[in-house]
């Protein structure tokens, strides 16, 4: 006992290895039995002061059964025990300068030193001689809290500047902020282990605890009272500017400087956030800082803006910069791509800096970085754009060509356009939206999502258009060429065929489309091919609208080239792919081109399926209904036709009523030349006559099986004064009619009775073809009425005209 009161006194002022004070502590305990010390250390205990204090070194004795302490002796080493921890305790308290946490011997020290705490409080002595002494691990954690406080303190007060600007104020705070970081980490690389290890202490919980409160607390009241509006004006002010042609990328107005120091601050703060995970996860919910991302809101769309600003900027640059040559053929685009596509990756770099923890509430933000990139990629757009106007580009005058210039001008769009392409999986989208439908509802979600790929496609689509605007204008360039071609394609001498006659055209397309294909992207590529698919189609269905009415050999010609011009552009599938090139436009025109080439009968032919198209489509029984049987006698060669009744036939006479008849004739005329027109019986004042008539016409199979043929069944009113009326038409084909593939029909008792609906032409109605889609330009009629040089296909108009014109007025 003697020997340790005498170390641990002379410790403090010439310090011991704790380790040896740490042995004679386990000697003491050791020489401690029951509640007794041996006589001689009582004996000891009676010395005089200074007599005691001359003790160095005593050898051990044996212990042996003597009366226990008195109360002088326990006193003594009360003291002695409370002196020591006093001691300790204060050099714990300034452990960080004491103990530097990356010195070996350091540490050394240290764990000896809250061995011996250890030791000295599982003392059964010390437990006698100091029974209200706190517990070691309040002692601890209490000296921890007060050395902490003080060391904060002090780091505040060196990083606090008298200089008390907003960049001032956000700079002290980094730089402290930083202190406690590396702190925290230090601490729980070297303190922490030591502590828990010997005293059961988490040092890194104690310490964190306490400077999460100080420092939320000063960065709280920072922000509240030191940053104003006034920062956001500079930043506002040039965000907003409309023209960017002035500013450079090395200017550093106050506010784009503060808000980039508040970025850093920000970094910081998550980066102290982070450390949090040191402590146990149900210590961490009550945490100030574990919302620091609030305290932020507001600078964060002033960063958006610093980085839209800065991007901005360097895109300006980089366009003014770039020399638009090929460096490697390999690669089809220019150093302004490569930068502009660096500047949206600085800024999704920001955002994934930014780690914003509230993931619904980060809609608002990912929304105006995605706006920021989207807006970036249209204003690189727009600035090419405008420079290929500076270049004379659009310039009506001169001859055009092809150049390396204006293909890596379009493929630079299209690489930024495709560099907005991971922006979803980059920005966390699915992340954003499933957070928000969990938090505010699917309704929620469903909205953030389609407002996220909304802007996307938006943005997408824009670029898209700047690039078709360029491409365009190049098929704009190329359009009197290509009409010249079709120009002498069209005006070839007959005996000429469509191969020979389009070579001129295919040589012209062939070569500048030979060098476009080596200079874009495959993307602009098939964009630009398709663009001069169209002004093709475009030059041809000019020159047909300029020449109608010309013989069938002249489109035919035309339209085997568009058959040429069709496998050209699809290039055995190198090409444009055949959904592309078979496009509404292509239809068209080639319907056009079909009609016209086609001989007069066939048109006729045409106008008569029409017919049978719109009997199979009427609804409306408004002029009324006739009711026929029709079969072929294969073995008479005989077609026969019954007409029983008609119903609700339109009144045309001044009484109400009508004197209907009806009839019946074969069309197509040139069909069956020798067929004459029969009619029925005359039924007097009735709408709703009875004929029961039957009608013979000796015709061969064949002609019945032709597509086009068909009973042209015809509703009149008798008139004794004048003209008949019509009353309404009806036709029924005759493919596939009973006893035309040789079987026997059986007579019309065995027939099933059809029912056809009365229908009033529409004179120059576009009709929907059977089975094809209709002409967007003409019909087979309007091509007849234009054949003035064709004796049939006038007497067949003037015919149908005049049939038409009994309805009209009517």
């Amino acid at each position: 006992m003697c020997r340790w009161k005498a170390y641990s006194r002379k410790h403090m002022e010439h310090p011991f290895d704790y380790a040896f004070l740490h042995g004679l502590l386990q000697q003491l305990d050791a020489k401690w039995a029951a509640s007794d010390l041996s006589r001689d250390e009582v004996e000891e205990e009676t010395l005089d002061p200074p007599a005691r204090s001359n003790c160095t070194d005593l050898p051990s004795v044996e212990c042996v059964s003597t009366p226990p302490l008195n109360k002088h002796a326990e006193e003594s080493l009360a003291e002695s025990f409370n002196l020591f921890i006093e001691f300790c305790m204060s050099l714990l308290r300034k452990q960080r300068d004491i103990f530097p946490p990356s010195n070996r011997a350091a540490s050394h020290k240290l764990e000896n030193l809250l061995k011996c705490l250890h030791e000295i409080h599982n003392l059964k002595v010390f437990k006698k001689c100091c029974p209200f002494q706190k517990e070691l691990h309040t002692e601890i954690t209490q000296i921890i809290k007060k050395g902490t406080l003080e060391w904060y303190e002090k780091q505040h007060a060196l990083t606090k500047t008298t200089v008390r600007s907003e960049d001032d104020v956000v700079s002290g705070l980094i730089e402290l902020t930083n202190i406690l970081n590396s702190d925290i980490q230090k601490g729980q690389q070297y303190y922490n282990t030591i502590f828990e290890r010997v005293v059961g202490v988490s040092y890194t919980a104690v310490t964190y605890r306490q400077l999460e409160k100080l420092l939320s607390d000063d960065v709280c009241a920072a922000m509240e009272d030191e940053f104003t509006e006034e920062v956001a004006a500079p930043i506002d002010q040039l965000a907003n500017s409309a023209d960017v042609t002035n500013l450079k990328d090395d200017n550093n107005p106050i506010g784009m400087q503060i808000g980039t120091n508040l970025f850093e601050l920000y970094l910081a703060l998550q980066e102290f956030a982070q450390m949090k995970s040191y402590l146990p996860h149900s210590e961490t919910k009550s945490l100030s800082v574990s919302h620091f991302h609030e305290w932020f809101k507001g600078a964060v769309n002033r960063w958006l803006k610093i980085a839209q600003t800065k991007a901005n900027i360097r895109i300006k640059k980089a366009i003014e910069l770039d020399k638009v040559t090929v460096v490697d053929p390999q690669v089809k685009h220019s150093s302004s791509a490569v930068d502009t596509a660096c500047c949206f990756t600085q800024i999704r770099e920001f955002w994934k800096q930014l780690a914003w923890p509230d993931t619904a509430g980060a809609y608002v933000f990912v929304t105006k970085v995605l706006e920021d990139i989207c807006n970036g990629a249209i204003f690189y757009a727009d600035e090419v754009h405008k420079k290929l106007q500076a270049a004379g580009y659009y310039d009506d005058s001169g001859v055009f060509d092809v150049t390396e210039e204006l293909c890596i001008t379009i493929n630079n769009i299209e690489q930024v356009r495709r560099s907005l392409k991971p922006l979803p999986e980059d920005l966390r989208f699915s992340e954003i939206y499933h957070a928000v439908d969990k938090a505010y509802g699917k309704d929620s979600g469903r909205q953030c999502k389609v407002a996220l790929y909304g802007v996307l496609k938006s943005s997408d689509e824009d670029v898209i258009n700047k690039i078709k605007e360029v491409i365009e204008h190049v098929g704009e360039k190329m359009r009197p060429d290509i009409g010249k071609s079709v120009f002498h394609l069209a005006w070839a001498p007959e005996s000429v065929p469509a191969e020979d006659a389009i070579e001129s055209l295919l040589s012209y397309l062939d070569n500048n489309l030979d060098t476009l294909n080596k200079s874009l992207l495959r993307t602009n590529f098939d964009r630009l091919l398709a663009e001069i698919w169209h002004v093709v189609l475009d030059e041809i269905k000019k020159m047909l609208e300029t020449n109608m009415g010309k013989k069938p050999v002249f489109y035919s010609r035309l339209y085997d080239a568009l058959d040429i011009l069709r496998e050209f552009f699809h290039a055995n599938e190198k090409g444009l792919p055949m959904q592309t090139i078979m496009s509404r436009e292509y239809e068209a025109l080639q319907d056009l081109l079909r009609l016209h080439k086609s001989e007069t009968n066939t048109l006729v032919d045409m106008f008569y399926l029409e017919k049978i198209d719109i009997q199979k489509c009427t609804e409306d029984s408004r002029f009324g209904v006739l009711t026929v049987r029709v079969y072929y006698n294969f073995s008479s060669e005989e077609l026969s036709v019954e007409i029983l009744n008609a119903k609700d036939i339109i009144p045309l006479d001044t009484n109400g009523l009508s004197d209907p008849f009806v009839m019946i004739e074969l069309v197509p005329s040139h069909n069956f030349p020798t067929c004459q027109v029969q009619r029925t019986k005359i039924v007097k004042k009735s709408l709703n006559p009875l004929f029961d008539e039957s009608f013979g016409f000796t015709v061969n199979p064949d002609q019945c099986r032709h597509e086009s043929a068909m009973v042209q069944f015809t509703v009149m009113d008798h008139d004794i004064m004048f003209a008949n009326d019509f009353a309404g038409e009806a036709y029924f084909s005759l493919n596939g009619i009973p006893g035309l593939k040789g079987e026997k029909a059986g007579g019309y008792s065995n027939l099933k009775q059809t029912q056809l609906i009365l229908t009033q032409p529409k004179p120059r109605e576009i009709i929907p073809k059977r089975k094809r889609k209709p002409s967007l330009v003409s019909g087979p009629f309007q091509v007849l009425e234009l054949r003035t040089w064709d004796k049939d296909a006038t007497e067949f108009v003037k015919k149908i005209k005049a049939r038409e014109s009994l309805a009209i007025t009517k």
